[in-house]
């Protein structure tokens, strides 16, 4: 049996603590807001020899091939290594580094980087590996997907509601920031387990499985939602998966109502992600490359106010990636 099995079925406080005191061993995981205070653990500036080997190879870039930049598929894989899974979780790219490129040459480069990251994965039913992000004058109160809109908030795993397995990675490319607002956030995992501890019975009602709806993307024969827990525990490593607005609608869909203790659990991990002390705020710029590792981050965004034109909107591009088995 695994050990979130264990953990969420049993009522041995021993194992409860046991398991508490392994999430809070890794300083590189466990962090808050002062993390922006310290922007050389995330934040990277292009050395000049890479660089160049971009510039020069521009031709190349359109065939999205790693192996034609050797120099930046070292450096993003060192990156993977040092800052995805050993270290802050998230990493940007400066973007002042891509002033000289197109933008069909920045989604190559954002695309070469995600390939070097593992494989990429399906976004939707049309089959999509790269999504662009823009307000379509949707809402998420009326089924919207969250990237389709210019609210904020909603702290969410990316794909919780489509796969089983989520993605490992999510890759963002800016080609336009808002006019204002549309800050992106992140908060770790692990610190908000750690900020649940104090109410334990509730954080282990988020170790049970919930309905996460679908929104349509399920395909005809297939359940409309993923039945899956928030939190998990295995091979000592945490993995959380959420977006309110997706339970909520998962078991209105399902017909299944939350129980009263489900709703305070929930509840009480809303009240944990509203604090802005957990989270990381960063505006990102145009050109800039966002990766960061889905299974133990969540995101989100301030809502923001976008320019008329049409050539100046928020725009974004989005990746999904899959680690590649060994």
């Amino acid at each position: 049996m695994k050990a979130h099995d264990r953990f969420y079925k049993s009522n041995n406080d021993r194992l409860v603590v046991v398991i508490l005191e392994q999430l809070n061993c890794n300083d590189n995981q466990v962090w808050d807001k002062t993390l922006e205070d310290r922007p050389e653990k995330f934040f990277v500036k292009l050395d000049l020899t890479i660089l160049n080997e971009l510039v020069e190879k521009k031709s190349l870039l359109n065939d999205e091939n790693p192996a034609n930049f050797p120099l930046f598929t070292k450096k993003i894989e060192q990156l993977k290594n040092q800052i995805l899974l050993d270290g802050c979780g998230f990493f940007v790219i400066d973007g002042s580094s891509f002033n000289n490129f197109a933008t069909g040459e920045k989604k190559s480069i954002c695309i070469i980087t995600s390939i070097i990251l593992g494989d990429l994965l399906k976004q939707n039913k049309k089959g999509e590996l790269l999504v662009e992000i823009k307000d379509l004058g949707k809402s998420m109160k009326t089924g919207a997907r969250y990237h389709h809109t210019r609210e904020g908030g909603s702290y969410h795993t990316d794909g919780s509601h489509i796969y089983s397995n989520p993605p490992d990675y999510v890759g963002l490319g800016c080609i336009n920031p808002a006019k204002n607002g549309g800050e992106s956030k992140f908060m770790s995992a692990y610190t908000i387990h750690q900020a649940l501890q104090q109410k334990k019975d509730l954080l282990e009602i988020l170790y049970q499985r919930f309905h996460h709806d679908k929104r349509g993307e399920n395909n005809v024969g297939e359940p409309t939602t993923q039945f899956e827990p928030i939190f998990q525990f295995s091979n000592g490593k945490l993995k959380f998966r959420y977006q309110r607005e997706l339970i909520d609608a998962g078991h209105k869909k399902t017909k299944q109502s939350l129980s009263k203790k489900q709703t305070n659990a929930l509840n009480f991990l809303d009240e944990t992600l509203d604090n802005d002390d957990n989270a990381v705020t960063y505006a990102l710029k145009s050109g800039d490359m966002m990766f960061s590792n889905n299974n133990w981050l969540i995101h989100g965004r301030t809502g923001f106010e976008d320019f008329e034109d049409e050539g100046f909107k928020r725009t974004l591009f989005r990746a999904w990636i899959r680690e590649r088995e060994n």
